[in-house]
């Protein structure tokens, strides 16, 4: 009251002065208060209700219906080696090596290899360029022939099975590859050739033709 008073004796210029001082010291109070607040320190949120821990019978179960992972997957198969028939072509070598020539072919030699591979000859049996095998014009099948490459010597013993070869005249032999790799001729194709017949085979019998009256 006394202060309202005073206040009121006091010339304008002071009062208005001491409005002021008093605008500013509220505003100093209310920017004092209004600092940010420390950070609270947050707890984790509960675990959903779905995740509730369970009895330990209770995974168990669980684990008794999950299916447990295989263990007897079959085994990826290894890869076949080829078959080798190399022993054959010793297995000729020791019966006719020193059979005496029964017939001599000379000529020129060429060979056919694994695009054939699968074919019927035409004798019937698969090609197989693995074997020790040949195709002559009008041989019997089953005739075994000693074939000799006349610039080397190198020597091969191979059974006639198919017919051939067709288109060039002086050509005498179609080989397997077996036997061309034999002769060392795989590069080259072709080789000037000496062909003992050892054994020959047997024609198939020509059907005889019943007349009838």
């Amino acid at each position: 009251m006394t202060l309202g008073l005073e206040q009121a004796r006091a010339p304008r210029s002071e009062r208005l002065w001491f409005w002021r001082c008093a605008h500013w010291g509220a505003l100093v109070l209310a920017l004092s208060e209004c600092r940010t607040p420390p950070p609270v320190t947050r707890t984790p949120a509960d675990p959903p209700s779905s995740r509730e821990l369970v009895p330990d019978d209770a995974l168990d179960d669980a684990d008794a219906r999950e299916p447990a992972p295989r263990t007897d997957a079959a085994p990826q198969h290894a890869h076949a080696s080829p078959a080798d028939y190399s022993r054959e072509q010793r297995e000729l070598a020791e019966r006719y090596g020193r059979r005496r020539s029964q017939g001599v072919l000379k000529g020129e030699a060429s060979y056919y290899g694994a695009s054939f591979a699968g074919r019927k000859t035409a004798s019937g049996e698969v090609f197989e360029p693995r074997r020790f095998t040949a195709a002559h014009r009008t041989l019997p099948f089953g005739t075994v022939l000693r074939v000799t490459r006349l610039d080397t010597r190198a020597t091969v013993y191979v059974r006639v099975n198919d017919r051939g070869p067709y288109g060039k005249k002086g050509r005498i032999l179609d080989l397997s590859t077996a036997a061309a790799e034999e002769l060392g001729m795989l590069r080259r194709g072709v080789a000037d050739v000496r062909a003992d017949i050892v054994e020959r085979g047997v024609a198939p019998a020509k059907k005889s033709h019943v007349h009838r009256h």
